[in-house]
């Protein structure tokens, strides 16, 4: 966030907690902190002041955070008049939070990045936004995030970069890296993301913390931008909305919260029930690979998945190295591609489409998840497209069959250095600088996307857990694939396997 922003709403002068209370832990958890604010051992205006304390102290230096809800404390004390009044309680009443600026927010900027966005103050909460409100949540925020949205780092012209909290010198990842380092440092109990080709994967690896992909169509998109507002929204598979949290259990509360339908909304999918009690790890069926489609991946990641599920064997889990038989990978990134170019690019003629194909088919050959992205579209091609999806969601769908989850890893390496873009495509920023791992020189979507795009596919579940540390002290991930639907089955067995790893803890 820009300096003068902090100034302009007198955040570098408040106290940490009103006088004569005791600091609340800045990583206390959503639930804890939820449940602490019920019963009275703890304030909203004190949490809410801790969180905007926390932004002023961290986010000179990491820029997480691009707008305030200029409200925020008001909103807390009214929570805390509506505890004293001992009415009935949303499940995050009076918890701070920060959502993307991608979410439409209310009397609070919302910008997506996007410049001509600079000054756009919705009128109407998001579908997730106002769920989240009515579940008592308090929003202090918005997370930063590339030009809609639309990178695999975190940075754009209006607010400029986002910073890695265990290295500055390293990128958040993108798109959701705003909400993502907000989190992690305790600027906020919960953040919500978005996730097209890893957006909220990629920034949980890098980051250290957990974030859910949730199924798709499980969690309203409506009120998220992109699309622009007032235009029609293109994708109807693929995106999906989900939170980021310090904990699994964090990541169930924010599931129940926004996996919901609304009356702008009646179109969600209801999930499967949770399992009515937690299965036990020797009980676990774990397939688990350290790469797959021959894109390489860092030794140290690789070998922390190994060791990963060795504890897991060790523990009593029926754990199997395994992936689907004869699995198409280098064709399902194509699909990714093409879908993206007929469902994102559907308003954009053809003839420059064809254009960009002519201009670039050098460029993209080796980038399967691109080949299609910048070709011709038709309703034939779409329907192609759509037929294959189905397939490959229904191959994926019968490996699951046999496993609870499927562990694999998140990117090919930990959080690199920031980079520019090579050249600009409109708005959007390309690159064409490899990145390297273990020498080894990757394109730099395959290298950010290939593990994470298959699932926006098949659209599974997947939760991102982090691992351990790398030998720079950074963040290592895995993920962690469930049956669609499946997310609270998914996050169960997570939330049990969880416990055979270090955390972390900046």
């Amino acid at each position: 966030m820009k300096p003068h922003l902090m100034t302009a709403l007198g955040l570098l002068a408040l106290p940490l907690t009103p006088l004569g209370a005791s600091p609340p832990d800045p990583l206390l958890s959503a639930r804890e902190t939820a449940r602490q604010i019920r019963t009275g051992a703890l304030t909203s205006e004190a949490a809410v002041t801790e969180a905007l304390g926390r932004i002023a102290e961290k986010n000179p230096a990491l820029n997480a955070i691009v707008a305030l809800n200029p409200l925020a404390l008001e909103q807390a004390r009214a929570a805390d008049a509506a505890v004293r009044a001992g009415g009935p309680l949303g499940p995050l009443h009076g918890v701070p939070i920060v959502v993307k600026d991608t979410y439409s927010t209310a009397g609070i900027l919302t910008t997506a990045g996007y410049p001509a966005l600079k000054s756009y103050v919705p009128e109407q909460d998001s579908v997730v936004v106002a769920l989240l409100r009515k579940a008592g949540a308090i929003i202090v925020g918005k997370g930063n995030t590339p030009t809609l949205a639309m990178d695999m780092q975190t940075d754009n012209p209006l607010f400029g970069r986002t910073n890695n909290p265990w290295n500055v010198a390293k990128t958040s990842g993108g798109s959701t890296g705003g909400d993502t380092v907000a989190v992690a440092t305790g600027m906020a109990a919960l953040g919500f993301g978005s996730d097209l080709a890893g957006s909220l994967r990629i920034p949980t690896a890098y980051c250290g913390i957990y974030g859910l992909k949730t199924t798709y169509g499980v969690v309203s998109k409506v009120g998220h931008v992109p699309p622009l507002p007032g235009a029609v929204d293109g994708l109807h598979s693929l995106a999906v909305l989900g939170p980021v949290a310090r904990s699994i259990d964090d990541l169930r509360l924010a599931l129940d919260v926004i996996a919901q339908p609304d009356a702008r909304d009646r179109t969600v999918v209801p999930l499967l029930p949770e399992p009515a009690t937690p299965r036990p790890v020797k009980s676990l069926r774990v397939a688990w690979v350290d790469s797959f489609g021959g894109i390489p991946v860092s030794a140290e990641i690789r070998a922390q998945i190994r060791a990963f599920a060795a504890r897991l064997e060790a523990a009593g889990a029926h754990v199997v190295q395994a992936e689907p038989r004869n699995f198409p990978y280098e064709q399902v990134w194509e699909t990714w591609g093409g879908l993206v170019a007929h469902q994102g690019g559907y308003d954009v003629p053809d003839v420059f489409k064809a254009m960009g194909e002519f201009f670039a088919a050098g460029s993209v050959k080796d980038i399967p998840h691109q080949r299609k992205i910048i070709g011709t579209t038709s309703v034939v091609k779409y329907m192609t497209l759509l037929t294959q999806q189905r397939d490959y969601s229904t191959q994926l769908e019968n490996f699951l069959d046999d496993y609870d989850l499927w562990l694999c890893p998140v990117s090919s390496t930990t959080a690199f250095s920031h980079l520019k873009p090579s050249s600009y495509f409109g708005d959007f920023g390309v690159y064409n600088t490899p990145l390297l791992v273990d020498g080894q020189k990757v394109p730099y979507y395959v290298a950010t996307q290939s593990y994470t795009t298959l699932f926006a596919v098949t659209e599974n579940p997947v939760v991102m857990m982090p691992l351990g540390l790398d030998s720079q002290g950074l963040p290592i991930g895995v993920q962690l694939v469930g049956k669609r639907y499946a997310d609270r089955a998914l996050l169960q067995a997570a939330e049990v396997l969880d416990a055979y790893h270090d955390r972390l803890r900046l």
